[in-house]
């Protein structure tokens, strides 16, 4: 079962939200998540699952970064009980905790330990002692506002002005018009939205623009399939297919009248 938490208030400026990952799928279950535009760090609290693009085998117990993601990833389960509790940061948030440049962590997954020391072992070990889920985010919370304390980089505002504006069009932006809100050159405008979100401003509209159309296939039907295209900016149902595709592995039937029980942020296959 897939649940999502919000973080406290002090936090909600850079982080989206934690979720939870937790169930007994069967084994060799295929897990297919699309990009959101944001990074994560992901706590094994039990049994675990495979990562079949980047051919990462996730251990019980341990901690792990997805940097920021242009394609699905596709998971596989490896045992019959799994439980993963993950944070997922918003564009430009890990950066006030870390201060890595994100362009050099596209579609990078790794073990934490090999990329920061902020989640040591005895960090995880803290978190598998807690069965409760408001007792894992009141310790990831306090954790992390200690660190903001100590640790706190600044983001350029017109970067953080940016991507509001690209969410709020629901990536149907020019880019164009973009720039010229924010008063930077081109060149310049792209390498900072790089540095700080791991991608140029043109990807990340897509991103925002996919998940759009997502939102719009789930309250629709097939008959309607080309008046959502349109809504969701894109040229037809061809086109709107082709970018479904490339970013969740499926097609747009898929999410056609998807039961809103169902998070389309995981999408699970047998």
């Amino acid at each position: 079962m897939y649940k999502e938490y919000l973080p406290c208030n002090i936090l909600t400026p850079y982080i989206d939200k934690y979720w939870e990952y937790k169930g007994q799928p069967e084994y060799g279950t295929k897990i297919s998540i699309p990009p959101y535009g944001c990074t994560d760090f992901v706590f094994t609290l039990g049994e675990a699952v495979n990562d079949i693009n980047n051919n990462l085998k996730m251990q019980p117990f341990r901690s792990y970064f997805v940097g920021p993601m242009n394609t699905h990833t596709e998971l596989i389960t490896v045992a019959n009980s799994v439980h993963v509790f993950g944070i997922r940061f918003l564009p430009c948030g890990l950066y006030r905790f870390m201060g890595l440049p994100l362009s050099e962590l596209v579609n990078h997954r790794c073990s934490a330990s090999d990329l920061t020391n902020i989640f040591e072992n005895s960090f995880i070990e803290r978190l598998s002692n807690q069965h409760n889920s408001e007792r894992l985010t009141a310790i990831i919370d306090e954790f992390l506002i200690i660190h903001l304390s100590k640790h706190n980089p600044k983001v350029d505002r017109k970067i953080l002005f940016a991507v509001d504006k690209i969410n709020r069009e629901k990536g149907m932006l020019s880019i164009h018009s973009l720039m010229a809100d924010v008063c930077l050159c081109q060149r310049h405008f792209e390498r900072k939205f790089k540095v700080y979100t791991g991608y140029s401003p043109k990807e990340y509209s897509r991103i925002v623009k996919f998940w759009n159309a997502i939102d719009l296939l789930r309250n629709t039907s097939y008959d309607n399939l080309l008046s959502t295209a349109v809504l969701a900016g894109y040229y037809d149902v061809p086109h709107l297919s082709r970018e479904v595709k490339r970013l969740s592995g499926n097609t747009p039937s898929s999410f056609l009248m998807l039961p809103s029980k169902i998070d389309t942020r995981i999408y699970l296959e047998s």
